[in-house]
């Protein structure tokens, strides 16, 4: 149930400077209590609401919200609260109104624990979890209902693993973590090579993944061990849903893969690489810190650092704008090329004679 909460605008702006110190409280007259936060349409007296883009600040001269969220330039006539971050100043809004409620610590009499398992202080083990033999659980986690831990999981403290997630044999999960439901950490590598019978011959997937601090993983990802060595997802990453990271694969710090992203066995990213939804990359490649990878990419090769690409096979994103111009004047390119081929055929037959 959301908790009711009451403050003034000019109280939010001063709670929030901590983290956003240009964070300032806008008004002419009023100093308006909010009670909740609600799009702008739908918005009614006492609630906050958040203009996202330019297209949607014809509509502040119409939403019966109190007060609004802007960036440090956009105007309105209601009380507002800036910020040059103002997805920063919704998100700590959203956190302060709506607190996510966690349920009641404690094992669920349906739940089935292995040897030797190790749990933390106020750990949530929910309905039907079954955890196998020499698993550790930090404090105040939270296994949802019919979550599977294999043998020898390391999870640490703050962490929650969603329903009907799977953590395969000898994965780590770092603190701080959210493993969203129907994903499986830690599924065995996509690994075989053809034998001379001509059947596919499978390669032991003897590795291990390792997924460290505050990282979040969305719903229906695959994160697979390696066949030696580690699968890496490093502090701060964050995968939507359907993301698939393949055996031997590391993804830097605090980059950021979008839905149906697909990285082969032992591609490496750098920190605070962007990868577009639909986007791949080939086997053994590297991707430099900060490069940022358009939607629906083909990555072939090494990208480097900085780097904005994208395409099939990728290309420079100023080059991708040109071509992407380019291809809407072939049609009438390739009618200006058949006139000339035909008027120099023409020429060619009168020289002929």
């Amino acid at each position: 149930m959301t908790q009711l909460i009451s403050l003034k605008l000019s109280e939010l702006a001063a709670e929030f400077r901590a983290l956003l110190p240009d964070c300032r409280f806008e008004s002419d007259s009023t100093d308006p209590i909010i009670t909740g936060v609600a799009e702008i349409a739908s918005a009614r007296s006492g609630e906050i609401t958040f203009v996202s883009s330019a297209k949607f600040i014809p509509l502040l001269e119409e939403t019966q919200a109190s007060a609004v969220i802007l960036d440090l330039q956009t105007r309105s006539s209601l009380p507002c609260i800036r910020s040059a971050y103002p997805q920063i100043l919704l998100a700590k809004i959203l956190e302060k109104f709506h607190p996510p409620v966690a349920p009641p610590a404690g094992i669920h009499p349906t739940a089935v624990l292995g040897e030797d398992v190790q749990l933390g202080n106020n750990v949530t083990i929910a309905p039907y979890v079954v955890i196998s033999d020499r698993v550790k659980i930090g404090d105040n986690t939270i296994i949802d209902s019919r979550v599977t831990i294999y043998n020898d999981v390391e999870i640490g403290a703050n962490t929650v693993i969603h329903t009907s997630c799977t953590i395969a044999d000898r994965t780590k999960i770092g603190a701080n973590c959210i493993i969203y439901p129907n994903t499986v950490l830690g599924a065995d590598g996509f690994g075989f090579d053809l034998a001379p019978d001509g059947n596919w011959y499978k390669i032991p997937q003897i590795g291990r993944t390792i997924i460290e601090d505050n990282v979040e993983i969305g719903c229906s990802c695959g994160v697979d061990r390696a066949a030696i060595g580690m699968t890496t997802i490093r502090q701060g990453a964050k995968l939507d849903n359907l993301v698939q990271i393949g055996h031997g694969a590391e993804v830097g710090a605090d980059s950021r893969l979008g839905s149906q992203v697909g990285l082969a066995g032992g591609a490496a990213l750098g920190h605070h690489v962007v990868m577009g939804a639909q986007s791949g990359s080939a086997y053994h490649l590297h991707i430099g810190d900060g490069a940022n990878i358009g939607v629906n990419s083909g990555i072939p090769s090494d990208i480097p650092a900085g780097a904005r690409v994208v395409g099939y096979p990728v290309v420079p994103e100023e080059d991708w704008h040109r071509i992407t111009i380019a291809k809407s004047h072939l049609p009438a390119l390739l009618r200006t090329v058949r006139q000339l081929e035909q008027k120099v055929a023409e020429l060619e037959a009168k020289i002929a004679e």
